[in-house]
């Protein structure tokens, strides 16, 4: 459905208000338990879609479910901004990159979803892997992943000479590829050490979970910025609800009614991001 100008402004209108009242009645910010992960009488309030909210790095989970963490760095992406800010040699970052890739070029969306007995899933390579709850068809992404990495390589400055790869795997596990994540997350974490986050350009994104009477979120867009804002000692993170997934639920999220998903293997999904017990999704 493609919006007119009228329905745009009208959109904007509507999302400003909605922002406004939630400030007004000050339910764009956590009171202290709701910070510890626990949901109060009036937290579901604060969990309208499409609004924004500040959210504690205690709570958090990056895009790939590991949980933010100085102490012990685990995940991958993670440890390419911390490596950069303390000065480490950019080609050593990249080739220690390129080693997961070629690791994880190996695995199916079964291995990266930690449900390797799904025989659907294991059809797909890890890159191609959708999450329960998300409105998205695995075929259509197997199908169009390639070419959407491509574009946003381009609008990034990032345009590598991939011709000579034959398939998408190849494509998306390359050193080239290796090489363009490694630069585009130097030049991010350059402008905002310089510059400051500028929000004006656009909130990072995230979905809430919901669990009995505890809550977690998980980061949607803007992973990198999360990292970086991580990095520089934020201990709370500005961005806007994509949406809410309740486990309780899980009978009608998306890929389990279409069977992509049995319903414990989408709740073991679930608390796999929840508790940042294991990675969830590929690194690219």
């Amino acid at each position: 459905m493609k919006f007119t100008p009228k329905m745009k402004i009208f959109k904007s209108t509507i999302k400003k208000t909605i922002f406004l009242l939630k400030s007004i009645f000050l339910l764009d910010k956590l009171k202290q338990r709701e910070q510890n992960g626990e949901i109060e009488r009036f937290t579901h309030l604060k969990f309208i879609s499409k609004t924004k909210l500040k959210v504690p790095f205690s709570l958090g989970r990056s895009s790939n479910g590991y949980s933010f963490n100085k102490k012990e760095i685990k995940d991958p992406i993670y440890k390419i901004f911390y490596e950069a800010s303390k000065k480490e040699d950019l080609e050593v970052i990249r080739d220690s990159l390129y080693e997961k890739f070629k690791k994880e070029s190996n695995l199916t969306a079964a291995d990266i979803l930690g449900l390797k007995s799904n025989t659907k899933l294991k059809k797909y390579p890890a890159w191609s892997y959708v999450l329960p709850w998300a409105d998205q068809d695995i075929e259509i992404k197997y199908k169009t992943y390639e070419n959407i990495q491509k574009i946003n390589r381009k609008r990034k400055s990032l345009d590598y000479n991939f011709k000579h790869l034959a398939n998408n795997n190849q494509y998306i596990y390359s050193i080239e590829m290796a090489d363009s994540q490694v630069n585009q997350s130097i030049r991010l974490l350059d402008s905002i050490s310089r510059n400051g986050f500028k929000s004006e350009l656009g909130l990072p994104s995230f979905y809430i979970l919901v669990k009995d009477k505890e809550w977690r979120w998980f980061m949607s867009q803007g992973n990198h910025r999360a990292y970086i804002l991580y990095l520089l000692n934020y201990k709370f993170i500005d961005g806007t609800i994509d949406s809410v997934i309740y486990k309780k639920k899980s009978h009608l999220w998306p890929n389990v009614k279409n069977g992509l998903f049995k319903i414990e293997e989408a709740e073991l999904v679930f608390d796999y991001l929840f508790e940042a017990k294991s990675p969830v999704g590929p690194l690219v």
